[in-house]
């Protein structure tokens, strides 16, 4: 995949797949262009997503180049294109998350917020089943949550399989019941499961982005803030066996 725009001899502005024309940025600005007025953490925001853009594109391979993802209008930001959507804080996450998560290249902004909801495991935890069961004052009141990741590297009938997940649970139990339903009993057995993250593992740098992984690390180090209310990260490559 290239992104070199100049050894295509073709200008930004010449190129009208979506309908759009968008300035040359090789060329000197103009009079009548457009002004936009941002904070500096906006400008990062959206070099932020342009970079996992371009990463993820180039490690899965997909064919489209990345600056036209970003000027396309994307249902991702309400009809925006990255480039004016990600200024934005919610935004600029859900793009992290799409890209991160490997969800597709476009999607609906309810159903990226719904991530952080509903993780959707078979044996959830019912928190409101723990609270009515635990006595006041008991040791059940003191427990906080955790971030907990895993990691496998196994073979199943066809396949061999690598996967990454993360899950927030108040203890081992739960987070071991909820990873490993994820893989199925044949698979059960390979799963490594640790409380915490660590970002320096070969298959965590393999498969988890860099804006996922400084994710990851904030939420390891406030499992109880907001950011990791519902958190649930699941990442797997297939190779034929």
């Amino acid at each position: 995949m290239q992104m070199d725009i100049i050894g295509k001899n073709v200008s930004i502005a010449e190129q009208d797949t979506f309908g759009l024309l968008y300035e040359d940025p090789l060329e000197q600005d103009a009079h009548d262009d457009a002004l936009v007025v941002m904070t500096r953490r906006s400008l990062l925001r959206m070099a932020l997503v342009a970079t996992e853009t371009a990463t993820r594109f180039a490690r899965e391979r997909i064919d489209v180049d990345p600056m036209a993802w970003m000027l396309a209008p994307r249902r991702l930001f309400d009809g925006r294109s990255a480039l004016d959507g990600c200024l934005d804080r919610d935004d600029c996450l859900r793009a992290i998350l799409l890209h991160g998560l490997s969800i597709g290249l476009d999607a609906d902004p309810d159903e990226i917020d719904a991530l952080g909801e509903d993780d959707g495991d078979d044996h959830a935890f019912d928190e409101d089943r723990v609270e009515a069961s635990a006595p006041s004052g008991s040791a059940d009141d003191a427990r906080r949550p955790q971030l907990w990741t895993s990691l496998l590297v196994g073979r199943s009938e066809s396949d061999e399989v690598q996967a990454f997940d993360a899950v927030v649970a108040d203890d081992r139990v739960e987070a071991e019941a909820r990873l490993r339903a994820r893989h199925g009993d044949a698979l059960a057995g390979a799963i490594e499961i640790v409380e915490g993250f660590d970002p320096s593992l070969p298959l965590v740098e393999a498969l988890v982005s860099s804006a996922l992984t400084d994710m990851l690390v904030q939420v390891a180090s406030d499992p109880a803030s907001a950011l990791a209310k519902g958190l649930s990260v699941s990442i797997r490559q297939r190779f034929a066996a």
